[in-house]
């Protein structure tokens, strides 16, 4: 009689405890899993620039405003990806005036949108603090700016006005608490012009190499604040003269970026 009560009473007690076991998240535990609550999000953001232009005077000088949308997860393997779209949504500049052919306005700068991709591996180097990221880029930007006009007879073609970016850089995060985080990113790409040029003018093909200090900050639940500082160097692999001698073409940029994100 006893043994049959004890039998009826652990079925009765299975599905519950079943239950419990359902609705208990399931949390995977792994070198990254203290990283992975900063680097599992979506964010969206605004952003500022101000850069220097080459051959120009005091004065050559353009600032911008733009919008990012980033995606990025670290998987459990350790596999880092990271997705930017940008659009420039402002831009001005103090010489160099936005030349107009045919009611198309453009600047100096040749960047007013695209997709990066970067792609890497991480070394956790202490599993609750310090994460190391070498990682591959690949991206496709505009290539708009009164040089690539100049060069290719004042004629503006989206189709093929754009630079293919390709390179390499390392991440180090350094993960404080369970709220903050900094980190120092590094990249070197090559940008290669797809637009036409003319017999006289050459490629504005560059190599850019960037440096950027950023902090995020898990506030509440799926909730997080990104900041974001950059400076930017172009060296470009040919000279650059336009009909009337002079290219004004970016040097330097330096920027800044604010973001509210969702962590997954």
């Amino acid at each position: 009689m006893y043994i049959k009560l004890l039998i009826t009473s652990g079925f009765l007690f299975c599905p519950l405890w079943a239950m419990g076991n359902e609705s208990a998240p399931l949390i995977s535990q792994t070198s990254y899993s203290q990283f992975q609550k900063f680097d599992r999000q979506l964010n969206l953001g605004m952003g500022v620039t101000s850069g220097n232009l080459t051959n120009g005077n005091s004065g050559a000088v353009n600032n911008s405003q733009f919008i990012n949308l980033e995606i990025e997860r670290l998987f459990d393997i350790g596999i880092w990806l990271d997705i930017n779209a940008s659009l420039m949504t402002y831009y001005s500049q103090g010489a160099d005036p936005a030349f107009n052919k045919n009611t198309t306005v453009s600047g100096s700068q040749p960047n007013f949108g695209g997709v990066n991709v970067k792609l890497g591996y991480a070394f956790p180097l202490n599993t609750n603090h310090l994460l190391l990221t070498p990682y591959a880029q690949f991206g496709r930007t505009t290539n708009l700016s009164s040089y690539t006009m100049y060069a290719n007879n004042q004629v503006t073609n989206l189709t093929q006005d754009y630079f293919l970016s390709s390179g390499v850089g390392t991440r180090l995060e350094y993960r404080i608490n369970q709220i903050i985080e900094l980190y120092f990113d590094q990249n070197a790409l090559y940008n290669a012009s797809q637009a036409p040029t003319n017999a006289t003018l050459a490629a504005n093909d560059n190599y850019s190499y960037t440096s950027l200090l950023g902090a995020k900050f898990n506030l509440w639940h799926h909730f997080q604040l990104g900041l974001q500082g950059f400076y930017s160097n172009f060296y470009y692999t040919n000279p650059l003269n336009t009909i009337n001698g002079i290219a004004l073409v970016p040097q330097s940029t330096v920027g800044g970026l604010v973001s509210i994100g969702f962590i997954y």
